[in-house]
C-alpha cells in the first residue's frame, strides 16, 4: 500500500488553532485547516489555478490518519492588539480589543505527519507535493511553518515517531470531532475569499464576509483521547419536572422499564437501513440471542448518584450504551425515548425521561482514567466456588466478554467502593435478603467489587460481567475520587 504523506514542521514549539473563535484548542491540527493552508499557500505563490485540480483531488480523499508530537496545553493568556474593524477613533490605542491565546505545545520535535492511501503512480498525489511546498503556516498567522511532501509505503509508517490519530468516521462524541474538507471545499474557500475581496463598495455599506462551511466533522481517537462506546444519558422526572429517585437496589427494575419502551418505541419507529426490523429489535432491542457468537445489543444502565460526598446513589439517571459503531441507531432511539412515560409494573408511579447531554454524575461513568472501581457488584459469569483462582479467571473473562483486552491488575471484595453503595453479598448473617435485586438467571451467581487499574487510561463507560446489559457491573472512575 502507498500513502502520501504531508509532513508540517513549525519554527515554534507552540500551536495556536482552536476549534471555533472562542475556544477550546483544535489538537491535533484538522486534517481541514491544512487544506486551507495548502489552498492559501498555493494562491500566494500564483500556483493556484494550475493547482485546482489536484486539490480537488484531495479533497475528495478519505480522512487522514495524523501522526503528533506529545502535547500539553500551554498558559491561557489574553493580549490587546488594535481591532481594525473600529475607524471612528485614529489613536490605536484607545481601540484595542482582547484576543485570547490558548496554545498547545508540543513536547518532542514540532512536526505533524498526514498520510492518505493514494496510488503509487496518481499523477495528483505528486502535484499535490508541490502545493505542500507552498505552505507558510498552520494554524495563526504567527504560527509560522513549512511543509513537504513525500509517497511512503505502509512499513515506513512504523518508523514515524509519535501519537497516531486514527478517523472513526461512524462515531459521534462531544469533544475530539475535526473538520475535514469534503467535496467542494475548494470551491467554497475561493467564494469565502473572493467575498473578503469584495466587501468594500465605494459609497455602499460594507459588505458581510462569508465564511467558510463547506467541510464535514470525524472523530479522532488516540491514546490520548480513547475511545467509549457510543452512549446517551436520560434523566428520570416525576410530574411537577423534578428529580424522581429511585432505590438503587432495585435498579434492574429501571433497566426493564427502559428496554420495555425502547422495545416499543422501535417497534413502532424502526431506524432506516434496517433489513428485517423485527429481528433487529428482537436481538438488539430485546436483547435476546439467535445463536450468533457475535450477538450485539443496547444494554440499559441505571446510575447510582455518586461523585458528592453527600450522595445517596439512588437512581435519577439512566445511560443506554451501544456497542461500536451503532452511534446512528443510538441517537434515532434518544430520539423516540425522549419525553416518554416509561410503564411500571406495579400500582406505583413511574418516571418520566429527559434527554441530557452529561453533567458531574454522568462524568463519573465515562470519562479516561487508568483506575476505575465498580459502582454496582459485577456478576461473574460462572461459579468461582469460592476459589481465588477461579474468581480471578472469571474477572478476565468479564473483561474479555466486554471487548476489554487492555492489560491491566485488579483487587476485588464484597465491600462497596463508593459511599451509601450496596455491598457485593445477597444475605446478612442473619439471611435477610440485602444488595441489588437481581434477575432470577443471575441469582445463583457470584457477585464481587472490584477496582481494575489498566496500563494506559481507559475511556468509559465500562460495565462487564454477566449483568452488564442492565447496570450490575457499572464501574466509574476512581483517579477523580
Amino acid at each position: 500500500m502507498t500513502l502520501l504523506r504531508i509532513t508540517i514542521r513549525w519554527l515554534d514549539d507552540r500551536y495556536h488553532g482552536l476549534l471555533d473563535r472562542d475556544g477550546p484548542p483544535e489538537w491535533p491540527p484538522s486534517p481541514y485547516r491544512l487544506f486551507q493552508a495548502l489552498v492559501a499557500g498555493a494562491a500566494r505563490a500564483g500556483k493556484l489555478d494550475k493547482l485546482t485540480q489536484p486539490l480537488h483531488w484531495l479533497e475528495l480523499q478519505t480522512p487522514p490518519i495524523i501522526i503528533t508530537p506529545p502535547s500539553k496545553p500551554g498558559q491561557i493568556i489574553t493580549r490587546f492588539v488594535p481591532n481594525n474593524d473600529g475607524d471612528k477613533k485614529p489613536d490605536r490605542q484607545d481601540r484595542l480589543t482582547g484576543k485570547t491565546f490558548r496554545p498547545t505545545i508540543m513536547l518532542e520535535a514540532p512536526e505533524v505527519h498526514y498520510l492518505w492511501e493514494c496510488d503509487a503512480q496518481s499523477r495528483q498525489a505528486e502535484d499535490v507535493m508541490e502545493a505542500a511546498r507552498c505552505l507558510i503556516c498552520l494554524g495563526w498567522g504567527i504560527d509560522m511553518a513549512y511543509a513537504d511532501a513525500s509517497l511512503i509505503t505502509e512499513e515506513d509508517i512504523g518508523k514515524i515517531a509519535g501519537i497516531r490519530w486514527i478517523p472513526k468516521p461512524d462515531t459521534w462524541r462531544d469533544e475530539g470531532m475535526l473538520r475535514v474538507n469534503r467535496q467542494g471545499s475548494l470551491n467554497d474557500l475561493r467564494y469565502a475569499h473572493q467575498s473578503a475581496l469584495n466587501r468594500i463598495d465605494h459609497g455602499k455599506t460594507l459588505k458581510i464576509v462569508e465564511k467558510p462551511h463547506v467541510f464535514k466533522h470525524v472523530f479522532y481517537a488516540s491514546p490520548e483521547r480513547p475511545l467509549g462506546r457510543p452512549c446517551i444519558f436520560f434523566v428520570l422526572r416525576d410530574g411537577e419536572g423534578e428529580f424522581f429517585p429511585y432505590p438503587q437496589a432495585k435498579l434492574i427494575h429501571i433497566a426493564g422499564m427502559m428496554r420495555c419502551a425502547a422495545i416499543k418505541a422501535m417497534q413502532d419507529y424502526p431506524p432506516r437501513g434496517i433489513n428485517d426490523p423485527k429481528s433487529w429489535v428482537d436481538t438488539f432491542v430485546a436483547g435476546h440471542r439467535n445463536g450468533n457468537n457475535e450477538h450485539k445489543q443496547f444494554s440499559y444502565v441505571p446510575l447510582p448518584s455518586i461523585g458528592h460526598e453527600h450522595a445517596d446513589c439512588d437512581i435519577r439517571r439512566v445511560m443506554i450504551v451501544a456497542p461500536f459503531g451503532e452511534d446512528a441507531n443510538l441517537d434515532h432511539l434518544a430520539e423516540q425515548l425522549d419525553g416518554r412515560q416509561l410503564q411500571c409494573e406495579g400500582r406505583g408511579a413511574a418516571p418520566r425521561l429527559q434527554r441530557q447531554r452529561g453533567d458531574g454524575v454522568t462524568k463519573q461513568y465515562t470519562e479516561k482514567s487508568a483506575t476505575w472501581a465498580t459502582v454496582t457488584p459485577i456478576i461473574l459469569p460462572g461459579h468461582d466456588d469460592h476459589k481465588p483462582a477461579k474468581t480471578r479467571k472469571l474477572l478476565e473473562t468479564a473483561l474479555r466478554q466486554s471487548g476489554i483486552e487492555q492489560p491491566c491488575e485488579f483487587t476485588w471484595s464484597a465491600v462497596p467502593n463508593f459511599k451509601n453503595c450496596l455491598s457485593a453479598y445477597k444475605h446478612d448473617r442473619q439471611g435477610r435478603p440485602i444488595g441489588y435485586f437481581r434477575p432470577d438467571h443471575l441469582a445463583g451467581l457470584t457477585a464481587v467489587h472490584a477496582r481494575i487499574t489498566f496500563t494506559h487510561p481507559v475511556a468509559g463507560p465500562i460495565i462487564i460481567g454477566a449483568g452488564r446489559h442492565c447496570g450490575l457491573g457499572t464501574l466509574a472512575a476512581w483517579d477523580t475520587q
